[in-house]
């Protein structure tokens, strides 16, 4: 299964107030309900305001393409003037730029939205994509009879193609996506896994001792989680909840759990913090000042503090893309084999996946062979953050967790359209597939699972299929998202352009033939299900417990799986919040020996 379209970047719904009234009135936007021409020009907006204004604009997408030319009026009360400059448009996508008044003791207002025409070439581009989307649909879609029935518009920009049509087959089709849940700020609206997506080209590879890794480019920074910094402000905070391995981020010293609460000399705030969640997330240019808030130990008080005065300076590069972002062997002995009496023996795996990509396939078969070459009899499986990806990959990690006893054995059987069944093995399966290999056999006899409403497709595929097969699975966490439908990609070129093509052609179902949960997979230990009101939770940190992965004082859901394995009872209350600034693990847990390995592997020794 491709990687779900939509990267994983959870936003936390924040309310945005302003004073009632705003100082301006008399508007005339002479582009209120006309396109912008796609060869430039200079709009003019004119206001009345009561007092001294600022003007300021916001340009989606960002870049240097529209500006504030000229000013005029600004000092005081009387007619004000805007004149917004727009460079020639070259893309094949319109773009907005809004244009924002701030009155002397008034927030500031939206006045005017100008959006910018289309390059030239779209309608072009559109009609030979559309075509191409709608031949593959007739003929591969899982639903393809009652997608033909459609009439459909062939000359609809093609990014809106595949939504427009799709969702016109109303829950016919309701597995190729669904509706956002209640927790999200999209609730009850619909959403599609079908996607088209243009894509660049490859660079050459970046080299590591696993192999080599695809290259990408940016900060190397994974979601950012935002809420409010500073009660009774409107400043935010941006919580990091991974970085990279191998990144500009790493290198700089920024980790998981830091809090991003300034750039530069901005701090952020409730008017422009989903803009610098887009901006550090995706593929940003120059050099970052961020101002990073941590917890940090305080070993004599056994507590947390929140230390502000951490300051960050990173630059985007190209970096190997490596989906392994932690991983760790945690075991009761030391570096010497010296064994600690006080703890019951234990040799415990842990990995934390954020998608399954076989480019970065040899650091998978790595990371397996760390493990068992380590001897780890125990395995926690983190995919709260994992999205999905390869089919091939994910049934390779299986089949290295469950070991040579159930070769051939269905890992899971896709379902085409005209009732045509592909079985797919643990050892083996379709030719095209079976590139990976044979995965090295760990043998365990068990698995616990992290998960989150983050968790779809190929990482809900491995366990719905080691079910499947009576394998003993332990889920932790929250329901997961309810991916049980399959992508087939093909790759298409218009005008040396190159689009990746993605649309739903197979349903899956596991060796006991059952394949129906759409509305996500349950855990057996319930850790913050977001379907529900946080408060109904004992533990409401999860997936959101940030700090260093390997300290279960905030990683929760490790400590659940850990007091598991060792046959603990369940701590009633794991961490302790008696106030914004002080956390309070129920036991002080840090690791006491670091072994770092390759790829961020860590082999510690767990303190009493």
């Amino acid at each position: 299964m491709k990687r779900i379209a939509s990267i994983l970047l959870a936003i936390l719904a924040i309310a945005c107030t302003t004073e009632s009234g705003s100082g301006i009135s008399s508007i005339e936007n002479p582009r209120a309900d006309k396109l912008v021409s796609v060869f430039g020009e200079t709009v003019t907006v004119t206001f009345a305001a009561t007092d001294a204004w600022s003007a300021e604009l916001v340009l989606s997408p960002e870049g240097d393409w529209a500006e504030i030319y000229q000013a005029q009026g600004n000092d005081g009360a009387g007619k004000g003037i805007v004149r917004v400059k727009f460079a020639k448009n070259t893309t094949e996508s319109e773009r907005t730029a809004e244009l924002y008044v701030a009155i002397k003791g008034h927030d500031k207002e939206l006045i005017a939205t100008l959006t910018q025409a289309a390059g030239e070439n779209k309608s072009a581009m559109s009609e030979y994509l559309n075509k191409y989307m709608d031949e593959r649909l007739v003929n591969e879609y899982l639903w393809a009879e009652d997608y033909s029935k459609l009439t459909r518009d062939m000359s609809i920009s093609y990014d809106k193609f595949l939504y427009t049509h799709l969702t016109k087959l109303g829950d016919t089709n309701i597995e190729d996506g669904g509706y956002y849940r209640d927790y999200s700020s999209s609730r009850g609206e619909r959403y599609i896994y079908s996607y088209i997506q243009e894509v660049t080209t490859t660079k050459a590879p970046v080299m590591t001792k696993a192999g080599e890794l695809s290259s990408t480019y940016g900060l190397g920074i994974g979601p950012l989680f935002a809420s409010v910094f500073e009660s009774g402000t409107d400043y935010i905070g941006l919580t990091v909840g991974y970085v990279y391995p191998g990144s500009p981020a790493e290198a700089a010293g920024l980790r998981r759990g830091d809090t991003i609460y300034q750039v530069g000399n901005s701090r952020i705030t409730r008017s422009d913090y989903q803009r610098y969640m887009q901006e550090l997330f995706y593929s940003p240019k120059g050099t970052y000042q961020l101002g990073v808030a941590r917890y940090e130990i305080n070993e004599a008080a056994q507590k947390y503090d929140l230390n502000l005065n951490h300051t960050i300076e990173i630059t985007p590069s190209e970096y190997g893309y490596n989906p392994i972002i932690f991983a760790a062997i945690m075991t009761n002995q030391n570096v010497d084999g010296d064994s600690d009496s006080n703890i019951p023996a234990f040799n415990i795996g842990y990995m934390a996946s954020e998608s399954f990509d076989s480019s970065a396939q040899e650091v998978l078969e790595y990371q397996i062979k760390q493990f068992i070459d380590a001897g780890i009899t125990e395995l926690i499986l983190d995919l709260r953050y994992n999205v999905g990806g390869e089919v091939q990959q994910s049934r390779y990690l299986a089949s290295s967790i469950v070991g040579h006893d159930y070769d051939d054995k269905d890992f899971f059987k896709a379902e085409f359209v005209g009732k045509r069944v592909e079985p797919w093995k643990f050892k083996s399966g379709p030719t095209e597939s079976d590139k990976l290999g044979v995965a090295p056999a760990m043998g365990l006899k068990r698995l616990w699972v992290i998960m989150s409403e983050n968790t779809a497709s190929a990482s809900e595929l491995i366990i719905h299929g080691l079910k499947g097969v009576d394998f003993p699975v332990t889920l932790i966490g929250s329901r997961s998202e309810g991916k049980n439908v399959g992508m087939t990609t093909t790759r298409t070129t218009y005008d040396n352009r190159t689009f990746l093509f993605s649309p739903i052609t197979f349903r899956v179902s596991n060796a006991k033939g059952f394949g129906d949960y759409p509305d996500g997979i349950a855990p057996d230990v319930m850790v913050n299900n977001q379907n529900s009101s946080y408060a109904d939770d004992a533990d409401n940190v999860f997936p959101y417990s940030f700090g260093d992965w390997g300290n279960m004082g905030f990683n929760v859901a490790l400590r659940y799986a850990y007091e598991d394995i060792l046959g603990i009872s369940r701590s009633q209350s794991v961490r302790q919040q008696s106030s914004e600034s002080e956390f309070k693990p129920l036991e002080f847990c840090a690791p006491a020996e670091y072994k770092i390995g390759r790829y961020g592997n860590v082999i510690y020794k767990m303190e009493d």
